[in-house]
C-alpha cells in the first residue's frame, strides 16, 4: 500500500451506492456501533462486512442502505418499517439522514456518517404512487424498479419472471415519471435490458444503476453490457460497481478496478460509482471483504493510471451531482 494511495483515499468523500446493512440488523440484531471481527469463512459470505468503526476506518462518508421487502407479502408499511429502523440507528449513533448533496457534505465536515435509503423493487409499492412523496421525506432517495421478481412495473434481468426484452408496464412508465417528478432517482440495477433502454429513453433526469458489473469485463447475469452503460451515461447518470466476486470475476480489488476502468473508458469517469453490496448475503473478495479494506481499491485504481481527481469523482462526487 503506497503513501499516495493512503493520501488519495483519506481526501475522498466516499458514497457507497448500495449496502445491505439493514438485513443483518433485522435478522441477527447486528450492532452497528461495535467493531466486529472479520468474517471467518472464505469469501466472507453472508454478512459481517460493515460496522461503524470499520466504516470510519475505511473513510466512508455516506451509505445508501437497501430496503428489501418480501415480494409475496410485503407492502408500503414494510418500507416504513425499514425507514423506522434507519431512523432508530441514526438517533442511536448520531448519524445523518441525508436528503441531498449538501447534507452529505455537512455531515462529512462534522465527521458524521450520512445515510439514505434505496428501495429494491417496486413490488413493495403495491402498484401505488401516492406513498412516494412521504417516503422521500423520510430518506428514500432512489427506487429500483425490480429486485429478483417480476412485479407490476417491470421484469428483472435474473430471477423469477426474468425476461430480457419485456417492456415496462403502463404503471412502470408512470412510476418512472412520478419518481423523476419527485426527484427520486430511478435505479435500474436489477432491471432487464429492454427495461433499461426504455427507462433511459424516457428519462428527463439522470438514471442510477446502483450496484452492477460490466459483462465486457466478466460475463455475469447481474452485469450490464456496453449498450446499457451508454444508455445510463446518456442521461448523465452513474453506474455503481458491485464487489460480489461471482459478478465481477476473480481478482479482488484489481478486478473491481477493471470494471470501473471499463466504464471510464467507455463513457467517461463522470459516470463511475461504487455500490459495494456489502452485507448482501453474497461472496466478496478477500481484499474487499470489509469497509476497512476499501483503500485496496484506491491502490488498484492508481495502478491503472487513475488520477486522484478521477478516483474522487468515482467515489462520491459523481453521486453528489445526482443528489444535488
Amino acid at each position: 500500500m503506497s503513501a499516495e494511495a493512503r493520501a488519495v483515499h483519506a481526501a475522498a468523500l466516499i458514497v457507497d451506492l448500495h449496502c445491505d446493512l439493514l438485513l443483518p440488523t433485522h435478522f441477527y440484531g447486528w450492532d452497528w456501533g461495535r467493531r466486529h471481527r472479520a468474517h471467518p469463512l472464505p469469501g466472507a459470505p453472508l454478512f459481517g462486512h460493515c460496522d461503524l468503526p470499520r466504516l470510519r476506518e475505511g473513510n466512508l462518508a455516506c451509505l445508501a442502505l437497501g430496503v428489501v421487502v418480501n415480494p409475496w407479502w410485503g407492502g408500503p408499511r414494510h418500507i416504513e418499517a425499514d425507514l423506522d429502523e434507519l431512523h432508530r440507528q441514526a438517533a442511536r449513533h448520531d448519524l445523518v439522514i441525508a436528503t441531498d448533496a449538501g447534507s452529505i457534505r455537512r455531515a462529512h465536515a462534522e465527521g458524521r456518517l450520512a445515510c439514505f435509503a434505496g428501495l429494491e423493487g417496486a413490488h413493495a409499492l403495491g402498484g401505488r404512487l401516492d406513498p412516494l412523496a412521504g417516503l422521500s421525506e423520510r430518506g428514500l432517495r432512489y427506487v429500483g424498479l425490480v429486485h429478483f421478481t417480476r412485479n407490476e412495473a417491470a421484469s428483472p434481468m435474473v430471477g423469477w419472471g426474468a425476461d430480457r426484452h419485456r417492456s415496462l408496464s403502463a404503471y412502470g412508465a408512470e412510476l418512472v415519471d412520478e419518481l423523476q417528478r419527485l426527484r427520486i432517482l430511478v435505479d435500474v440495477a436489477h432491471l432487464n435490458a429492454g427495461g433499461v433502454r426504455e427507462v433511459c429513453a424516457r428519462a428527463r433526469r439522470p438514471v442510477l444503476c446502483s450496484h452492477t458489473a460490466c459483462t465486457a469485463v466478466h460475463p455475469s447475469p447481474r452485469g450490464i453490457d456496453d449498450e446499457a452503460i451508454r444508455a445510463v451515461a446518456a442521461t448523465d447518470g452513474v453506474i455503481g460497481v458491485i464487489f460480489v466476486t461471482p459478478f465481477i470475476g476473480p481478482g479482488g480489488a484489481r478486478q473491481a478496478a477493471r470494471h470501473l476502468d471499463h466504464i471510464r473508458r467507455t463513457v467517461g469517469v463522470r459516470h463511475c460509482g461504487i455500490g459495494t453490496d456489502w452485507e448482501g448475503f453474497a461472496v466478496y473478495p478477500p481484499d474487499l471483504a470489509g469497509a476497512d479494506q476499501l483503500v485496496n481499491l484506491t491502490q488498484a485504481l492508481l495502478d491503472l493510471g487513475w488520477s486522484a481527481e478521477e478516483i474522487h469523482a468515482a467515489y462520491g462526487e459523481n453521486v453528489l451531482r445526482l443528489l444535488g
